[in-house]
């Protein structure tokens, strides 16, 4: 007798589990954000003997007055920590604009935030460091310059120190005056010297003017009005007997207003950058009535 063997069904394919279909889900979506992400290819090494470049020497950045402390134009005065080239540049360059701007702003690296931080705690108590940024074509384009500390009070300014420099210089200008040989007697023909009663000038002087040296350099020169259409610019203040160095012979008798004028100008040194002009000159003038007699003949027995 046959015996047929009955075979049992094959079990239906199992279901999916739900942890499996979700992993799946989720690699799926890693994928699509991984396409729209750009490849970044590798930085090429320097060659060999060559550093690679800094990328914030030649970096061009948008203003982001948010992360801005300081902002001006003109002539900034950088402190001695940096470079005496770039200190110049910038304290000369009348139609710079720079911005001092907190050392990691808009900086996305939580590391380098973190690298900027612990940079700033090398400054001196309450100064704080900041970011130099330079532009020399109107703010088109920026450089940076590095980190500076910037005393509590702000930055120094040519401007605010040329202001300052102006306040000390008259105050150390001597007064004026004007003196005749001879005194009485006067006339034509005979020589007539003048003083001016001041110095021949002033040493260069030294400031502290908002905590950075300055350095002054005053230089007069005079002009003499003899009073008769005639007159002589001279860098002396005058002269006494028998120097006749600034001296004047009149060709006719009467009354002759003398006067002379002196016009103090100045130079200075910031930190030994400049030289910087004194923007306005200080002029003196003092006068005097000269009476010039008219010489007769006298017959003499």
């Amino acid at each position: 007798m046959r015996h047929a063997s009955q075979q049992s069904p094959s079990p239906a394919p199992a279901a999916p589990s739900a942890h499996l279909t979700a992993m799946a889900l989720l690699g799926g979506i890693l994928a699509l954000v991984a396409s729209m992400i750009p490849f970044a290819a590798p930085a090429a090494a320097a060659p060999m003997g060559h550093p690679a470049a800094s990328r914030l020497a030649s970096v061009d950045v948008v203003g982001d007055d948010a992360g801005d402390r300081f902002v001006g134009s003109g002539g900034l005065v950088l402190p001695g920590t940096v470079g005496r080239e770039t200190r110049q540049r910038v304290a000369t360059c009348a139609g710079c604009r720079w911005r001092l701007a907190d050392p990691c702003a808009g900086s996305p690296d939580d590391g380098a935030h973190a690298a900027c931080m612990s940079v700033t705690r090398g400054c001196a108590r309450s100064a704080q460091l900041l970011r130099v940024w330079l532009s020399d074509d109107g703010g088109a384009t920026w450089r940076d310059l590095g980190l500076v500390c910037i005393p509590p009070g702000g930055p120094v300014t040519v401007a605010e120190v040329g202001s300052s420099v102006s306040e000390e210089f008259e105050r150390a200008i001597p007064a004026t005056g004007l003196t005749h040989q001879p005194r009485q007697g006067v006339l034509p023909y005979l020589p007539v010297i003048f003083h001016s009663t001041q110095p021949s000038g002033l040493p260069a002087s030294d400031h502290v003017i908002n905590g950075v040296s300055v350095t002054l350099y005053p230089r007069p020169s005079w002009n003499w009005d003899f009073g008769d259409g005639t007159s002589l610019r001279t860098s002396i203040p005058g002269s006494t007997y028998p120097d006749r160095t600034v001296s004047h012979t009149y060709s006719r008798g009467g009354r002759m207003q003398v006067r002379v004028t002196t016009t103090w100008s100045a130079s200075y040194m910031i930190d030994e950058l400049g030289p910087f002009q004194v923007s306005l000159p200080v002029t003196q003038t003092a006068g005097a009535v000269l009476m010039v007699g008219q010489a007769r003949a006298v017959l003499v027995p």
